[in-house]
C-alpha cells in the first residue's frame, strides 16, 4: 500500500544525524566531518543531560560549516517560554544565513522534570502547552503580530517588537508519535517528525506500537487528514532507530529484538530500521520514499548501547548520490 503523493516522491532525499555527545572543543572538527561525510542535517536533542546545549551546540556547528544545516531534535516545549525559543531560532537562523531548522516537542521525559523542580503535567496538558506555544512561535518566526491569551501563555506583541525577524525562514518541525501532536503537525508544520514509538507515562519504557509499515501508515495518515490540502507542501521526516551494516539481516534483528523483547521480524520489515549490506540500504529508502512519501531521514550518531550510523550511512550516502 503506498500513502505518497507524487509530490512527496519527488522531494529530494534528505539525511540528518543526530547527535547528543558533547566532544567539548572537538565538536566543531565533528560537525565538519558530518558535513563532509554528504549529511545534510546535524541536530541535536534537548535533555537535562551532560549534553550539548542545542542551540549553541547549532550555532557552533553552523559557524564551522558551509551547507550543513542544523536543527533541534526536538526541543522540550516545557523547558522554555515560547518566546525565548523564538528569538534563539530566529537568532541561529540569521547567523548561519537560513541553515537551521526548529523542531518542537511536547516533553516527556518525567526524571527530567523531577530533577530541574518542574511539574510533570499530564501528557494531554502538555500537549495543550505545546500548541499554545507554536499559536506564539510561528507568528514570530515569521514576523508577524501575536495576540495569544490562554490558559498556559499570554503573548501579546506588535510585529518585530519581541522578536527581530532578519529576512530568514525558519522551517518549523514537529515531532512525536501521539495522534494530537501529529495532528498539531499537520495542521502547523513545515516537517513532520515520525518515531514510530512511544513512551509509558514516565518515560521508563519504549513501546513499539507502531513501528512497522501499518503503524507508520497510520500514523502519516494523522497528518494527512489533520493537514488538509497543505499536505502536500509538508516534508515526512522518520527517525530510524537502528543502523546495523550486514550479510545477515536476520542474524542483527534475532539480536537486536531480544533486549526489546519484539518479535525478530517486526525489525526486519521496520522502515524505523536498516539492516543490511549499503546496496540493500540504499535501495531500502528509495523504496520507502516511493511507499510512504517520506524524503527526510535522520539516523543516530554514537548513543549508550549503540555505534555511531554516521559511517554506514556515509556508504549509502556514496550511492544514492
Amino acid at each position: 500500500m503506498s500513502i505518497a503523493s507524487q509530490s512527496h516522491r519527488n522531494r529530494p532525499l534528505r539525511f540528518g544525524l543526530h547527535t547528543a555527545l558533547p566532544r567539548g572543543a572537538k565538536f566543531a572538527e565533528f560537525a565538519i566531518s558530518v558535513e563532509q561525510s554528504g549529511f545534510d542535517v546535524l541536530t541535536i536533542p534537548d535533555h537535562l543531560a551532560p549534553t550539548l546545549a542545542p542551540f549553541s551546540g547549532a550555532a557552533t556547528a553552523c559557524a564551522v560549516t558551509s551547507t550543513l544545516r542544523t536543527g533541534t531534535l526536538v526541543l522540550n516545549n516545557d523547558l522554555r517560554h515560547p518566546v525565548d525559543t523564538a528569538r534563539e531560532a530566529v537568532s541561529v537562523a540569521a547567523l548561519s544565513g537560513g541553515r537551521f531548522e526548529l523542531g518542537l516537542g511536547a516533553g516527556h521525559m518525567k526524571s527530567e522534570y523531577d530533577a530541574a523542580g518542574l511539574r510533570f503535567d499530564p501528557g494531554a496538558t502538555r500537549v495543550d502547552r505545546l500548541i499554545e506555544s507554536v499559536d506564539v512561535i510561528r507568528p514570530l518566526l515569521a514576523g508577524e503580530p501575536v495576540d495569544v491569551d490562554g490558559a498556559h501563555y499570554c503573548v501579546r506583541a506588535a510585529a518585530g517588537e519581541l522578536v527581530a525577524a532578519p529576512g530568514v525562514s525558519v522551517p518549523l518541525l514537529i515531532g512525536g508519535n501521539g495522534t494530537r501532536v501529529l495532528q498539531l503537525a499537520g495542521r502547523v508544520a513545515d516537517i513532520a517528525g515520525l518515531a514510530g514509538f512511544s513512551h509509558n507515562r514516565d518515560a521508563t519504557e519504549v513501546r513499539l506500537t507502531h513501528f512497522d509499515v501499518a503503524g507508520l501508515l497510520d500514523r502519516i495518515a494523522v497528518v494527512r487528514d489533520a493537514a488538509g490540502d497543505r499536505f502536500e507542501d509538508i516534508e515526512l521526516n522518520a527517525l530510524i532507530q537502528f543502523v546495523v551494516h550486514t550479510e545477515n539481516p536476520a542474524e542483527a534483528a534475532a539480536e537486536l529484538a531480544g533486549p526489546l523483547k519484539a518479535d525478530p521480524a517486526l525489525l526486519l520489515e521496520s522502515p524505523f530500521a536498516l539492516l543490511g549490506t549499503y546496496e540493500h540500504m540504499a535501495e531500502a529508502l528509495v523504496d520507502r520514499q516511493r511507499r510512504f512519501g517520506i524524503s527526510y531521514w535522520t539516523v543516530f550518531d554514537a548513543w549508550p548501547g549503540r555505534e555511531s550510523a554516521l559511517p554506514h550511512l556515509a556508504e549509502v550516502l556514496k550511492l544514492l548520490r
